[in-house]
């Protein structure tokens, strides 16, 4: 576990707790920390310093984000959340009659209702039924046709961890002449992804789990061929040219690349921490990462598995990233129990499913604390079925 050894102590929450929910929201580094501390500052006492340096800040973290998502950096719009990528993609896309969507249960619903505003033509909704991983692309290929205007999912499910090959839906989705929208909140900085190679044509996610940034800052990606056909549905100073009086006729006109989707001013401490926490992931390498993630979730996987628990994730490593869902009744309670014994995990009350999602500051070691509270928390429930799912 070189990985931990080199980034664990960047993480003072790792001193008291195992915290293991980075898909819901990572914990601060140090440098993380510091930058939005040093924005503050320098915001205090020379406002100056940062008007300055407005945009350089903002083409930083593009590069950064492009790195991470295979993509070049004009393929990359800054937004300030998942659901805002996920409008911005469909905003972009003009449906014929007749068109349908193809979605699945793994889809957040901003990746859906954008599709049902009034103000859009009727879009047929066909959602993908639930079924094992293995059956998957053959049910989903039962319900794309030449009408087909787009297929939606999540990278990573984060109900069950499921990993989707983002390669093989891009080429059936091509074969109908639709678009791939993919929701990569939970993989982004967990698993590799590499857009282009790929063939996606729009990526939305979020700074603040995998990606290890703060809340409020999110991206879109746009492949290059959509970036310039596909007219951006809002403008603002930021993606337009300023050339002459913005009340000539025929006088607007748009920067090139994604930048076009920006409107006006982001986050910009956000932008200083979020910067931070990505200098922090391509140091250590997502397939390190991958690497160490995988087997941590292999770990917990086992140790559930061998406690009689049913877990949702697959156990193959090749359809999983870096969350592990499982089903445990009284999931809110059990979560309510380790979390006073120093382990974070993510309890469902409406089915009764936890979820678990290690990082690169993770253990062996956090992962066993986890399946020591489960032990602790039956045994208190009942000590003569404390071995039992």
């Amino acid at each position: 576990m070189v990985l931990t050894e080199r980034f664990r102590p960047l993480f003072p929450i790792t001193e008291e707790r195992s915290y293991l929910f980075a898909g819901g929201l990572a914990p601060a580094a140090i440098p993380v920390k510091a930058a939005i501390d040093g924005w503050s500052d320098r915001w205090m006492f020379d406002p100056m310093y940062h008007r300055a340096r407005y945009f350089d800040e903002w083409e930083n973290l593009r590069s950064r984000l492009a790195a991470v998502l295979g993509a070049d950096p004009g393929e990359i719009a800054i937004v300030d959340n998942t659901s805002r990528g996920s409008n911005l993609a469909v905003q972009m896309i003009r449906a014929p009659a007749g068109a349908n969507i193809v979605t699945d249960p793994t889809s957040h619903p901003s990746a859906v209702w954008p599709w049902l505003l009034p103000d859009r033509g009727p879009v047929e909704v066909r959602s993908v039924p639930d079924g094992p991983s293995s059956t998957w692309m053959k049910r989903i290929e039962s319900l794309v046709d030449g009408d087909t205007i787009a297929v939606l999912v999540s990278h990573v499910d984060a109900r069950t961890g499921f990993r989707h090959d983002l390669r093989e839906l891009a080429d059936l989705t091509r074969s109908c002449g639709g678009y791939l929208i993919v929701d990569a909140a939970q993989s982004a900085g967990a698993v590799p992804i590499d857009a282009g190679a790929a063939g996606v044509d729009f990526i939305s996610g979020t700074l603040m789990k995998w990606l290890l940034g703060p809340p409020g800052l999110g991206y879109l990606y746009a492949r290059r061929e959509h970036v310039e056909s596909l007219a951006p549905p809002h403008v603002g100073y930021v993606g337009a040219n300023r050339d002459g009086r913005p009340d000539e006729p025929g006088n607007l006109s748009y920067r090139p690349g994604a930048v076009r989707h920006e409107i006006g001013l982001a986050d910009l401490p956000g932008i200083a921490a979020a910067r931070r926490g990505l200098d922090i992931i391509l140091e250590a390498g997502i397939p390190d990462i991958e690497r160490h993630v995988l087997e941590l979730t292999g770990r917990m996987i086992d140790g559930l598995t061998e406690r009689g628990i049913h877990v949702l994730t697959p156990a193959r490593r090749t359809e999983r990233g870096g969350v592990v869902a499982f089903h445990f009744d009284g999931a809110v309670s059990l979560c309510r129990q380790l979390r006073r014994m120093g382990v974070d995990v993510w309890g469902y009350p409406e089915d009764d499913r936890v979820r678990a999602d290690p990082h690169l500051y993770n253990n062996p070691g956090d992962v066993d604390r986890l399946l020591e509270g489960i032990d602790a928390y039956r045994r208190a429930r009942d000590p003569a079925r404390a071995s039992t799912g």
